[in-house]
């Protein structure tokens, strides 16, 4: 006994795959990163950094410094602060 289905089912796993892959492309497309200086920030760059508090930063990040309990938190008390000033 030969029993065949009804269509071609193959045309439709095509058509399903390739709007699967137009999907994955357009999500792959959207995704970038953006980089925006602050006024401040490029007034500051404008000025110049001191090459001594440069190399300062820079070893704390490398040791990492600004990973610690300490640090953390007196980051998150600034920012409780200034979101309580601004209410």
């Amino acid at each position: 006994m030969n029993i065949k289905g009804v269509g071609n089912s193959y045309g439709r796993y095509t058509e399903a795959y390739k709007k699967q892959e137009q999907a994955a492309s357009r999500q792959t497309q959207q995704k970038t990163d953006k980089l925006e200086l602050s006024d401040a920030a490029k007034k500051l760059k404008s000025e110049g950094i001191d090459p001594k508090m440069m190399t300062e930063v820079k070893t704390k990040i490398e040791s990492g410094y600004y990973n610690t309990d300490e640090v953390i938190g007196k980051v998150a008390d600034e920012i409780i602060k200034k979101f309580s000033e601004e209410s």
